[in-house]
């Protein structure tokens, strides 16, 4: 085995062909890997040891994943796992629990203990904390029950699986328990979007809070699914609106339904009339898949890029610095949990299972581990908090005109 390996998830991506060849060929040190393409313009990937040699199991598996892609799994699970099966690789190499065997044989005879010398030398020697651990091993462990299967070649046996058999034994690395909810009450809202630098930010996220978006939804969101108030009766303080969430199967966006307060709607809307987003160049004024909000150059944002500006507002005003955009669906789930939103609590937890876009009233719960006694002892007096009207008290004190405007550089999404 060589002393200093380098491993890598090797990234190619196939074309459909425009030949008449049927295969493409991979060559590797004294072996090659024969492809067949096909339209999918996803990358092929394979694991290749120190000495340029395919991991045959990790490749074949990889190609088993590469076809789930779009029916299954999104586009991103294979370069994920292949990532993890690299990092197993090298470890192999480096520290062979059966050094006369290559990366194959070993894979083949890898046992609990050689599992748990594994996790171990990644918590100690890469630092790695538990959920890293637990994705790594639920990686390897999805990859070893498939080699027990016909079409992974019945290398290995699920009576001897690191996890004994029938699972007996379970992961060694603990799931990481759901994270406790912040409490992210109205004025802080409010200072955090005072130490935004412009009304789109200011808008934008102000939105987040309002209709509980999650990053990506929230930068993805068009004109084509914002409500229009003219449709709507006037007596009506919250819209509802569509919006194409991310949690979908195989990487599709999964519709679904949230509310948007008059007092949103209205400010967007006002932000909309604005010469900066009237003008920009990418599109035209009515598209109607136009993003609802824009950097101040008029591009898109990025989850990346919309997430900087925030962690940026978060230290300019002093807030917790492990407060990040996800607080801020916390903070609409407790919004509603305390408000006037139905006549009971079960019926405001219903209302912010739908509002979070949760599949199951299970996620939702984790609210629950502060007490409805506790949340009406954080409301003004025990009063039902009137959402309007808090949407309404957040707007005014962060509303940016165009002439106030504490930053013109703008950001590129």
């Amino acid at each position: 085995m060589a002393t200093s390996p380098e491993f890598k998830a090797a990234f190619r991506a196939v074309p459909a062909p425009t030949h008449t060849s049927k295969e493409i060929v991979v060559l590797a040190t004294e072996q090659s890997l024969v492809l067949t393409p096909d339209s999918k313009p996803y990358p092929i990937l394979a694991i290749i040891d120190g000495r340029g040699r395919l991991v045959k199991s990790m490749c074949a598996w990889l190609r088993y994943l590469r076809k789930k892609v779009g029916l299954s799994l999104s586009p991103s699970t294979p370069s994920q796992y292949a990532r993890m099966l690299s990092y197993l690789a090298r470890w192999i190499e480096t520290y062979p629990p059966y050094p006369n065997l290559d990366i194959d044989g070993n894979i083949r005879l890898f046992t609990r203990s050689d599992l748990i010398a594994w996790l171990d030398y990644m918590m100690s020697e890469e630092g790695l904390g538990d959920k890293s651990l637990h994705l790594r091993e639920a990686c390897v462990k999805q990859f070893f029950t498939w080699l027990c299967t016909l079409e992974g070649g019945n290398i290995r046996s699920l009576e001897k699986s690191p996890w004994g058999p029938e699972d007996i034994l379970g992961y060694i690395t603990s799931s990481p328990s759901p994270l406790s909810p912040k409490f992210i009450p109205d004025d802080v809202i409010v200072t955090l979007l005072n130490g935004l630098h412009n009304e789109c930010e200011r808008c934008m996220f102000h939105a987040q809070f309002d209709m509980g978006l999650r990053i990506s939804e929230l930068v993805n969101f068009k004109l084509k699914d914002l409500p229009r108030l003219d449709e709507y009766d006037s007596s009506y303080a919250f819209i509802p609106v569509s919006v194409a969430g991310n949690k979908g199967r195989a990487g599709r966006s999964k519709p679904r339904v949230t509310l948007i307060s008059r007092a949103v709607l209205h400010r967007i809307k006002r932000y909309h009339s604005s010469l900066d987003y009237r003008t920009a160049s990418d599109w035209s004024l009515s598209d109607p898949d136009k993003p609802v909000f824009l950097t101040t150059n008029g591009k898109q944002w990025s989850s990346r890029n919309a997430s900087k500006q925030f962690k940026k507002a978060v230290r300019r005003q002093g807030l917790d610095d492990r407060f990040c955009t996800h607080w801020m669906r916390h903070g609409t789930a407790f919004s509603i949990l305390r408000s006037d939103f139905g006549k009971t609590y079960e019926d405001r937890m219903l209302t912010a299972q739908q509002v979070l876009g949760h599949s199951r009233l299970t996620t939702t719960e984790i609210y629950t581990q502060i007490s409805p006694a506790m949340l009406e002892r954080l409301t003004d007096e025990g009063r039902r908090v009137d959402r309007l009207e808090e949407a309404e008290k957040i707007r005014s004190a962060t509303f940016l005109g165009s002439n106030q405007h504490l930053e013109r550089r703008g950001h590129r999404g």
